[in-house]
């Protein structure tokens, strides 16, 4: 009788899910927001999209970033808060992976035109591309590190965070303003 069923099955293009090795993909949406949970009146949107790679030595993480409105990009990051999920009215936490510009630390330029593109795709390949509450830690790999990324994500706790500034100091404001936010002016968790 199972061998009826499951010709049957078969024959209908009924097949059993086979999840194990069916990636996973993630994506957020971007929308007005700072890093503290302030809403950013902004026309500004923008998508992320995330895929979970395995590969013959562990797992890596494809990424898509697109905005679209988006004037005086100065950085973009993932953030990943002690515990999840978050909220949109919440603190995102600490930078652990950054997407503009590709090498940590705060840049002293902007680009002022209006983004309506891809902001940054590629991989993340090595536990060396994690920071802060995510570089790898051997002792603890499977919360550190891509594993940690990946939990994260699946515990509510990752969120793309965009920043942008005019590098005016004299008219920064908390929350900002569109074009001028360097706390954050689109924000999206990754679900």
């Amino acid at each position: 009788m199972r061998k009826t069923l499951t010709a049957l099955a078969l024959a209908l293009g009924i097949a059993p899910a086979v999840h194990a090795q069916d990636p996973m993909h993630f994506e957020a949406h971007l929308v007005g927001g700072d890093l503290a949970g302030n809403v950013i009146a902004t026309a500004a949107t923008g998508e992320a999209k995330f895929e979970v790679i395995q590969h013959a030595t562990g797992q890596a993480v494809k990424f898509k970033l697109e905005v679209l409105g988006l004037r005086n990009l100065f950085m973009a990051h993932i953030h990943v808060a002690a515990v999840g999920p978050v909220a949109n009215n919440q603190p995102v936490g600490p930078i652990a992976f950054w997407f503009v510009p590709t090498v940590p630390g705060t840049p002293d330029s902007n680009i002022a035109a209006v983004l309506d593109d891809r902001l940054s795709d590629g991989f993340v390949m090595t536990n060396a591309q994690m920071v802060g509450p995510l570089a790898f830690d051997p002792g603890n790999p499977m919360t550190t590190g891509i594993a940690g990324l990946i939990k994260a994500i699946n515990e509510g706790r990752a969120t793309v965070v965009v920043h942008t500034s005019d590098l005016d100091n004299a008219n920064t404001q908390t929350p900002g303003l569109t074009g001028d936010s360097p706390a954050g002016e689109l924000r999206g968790l990754i679900q």
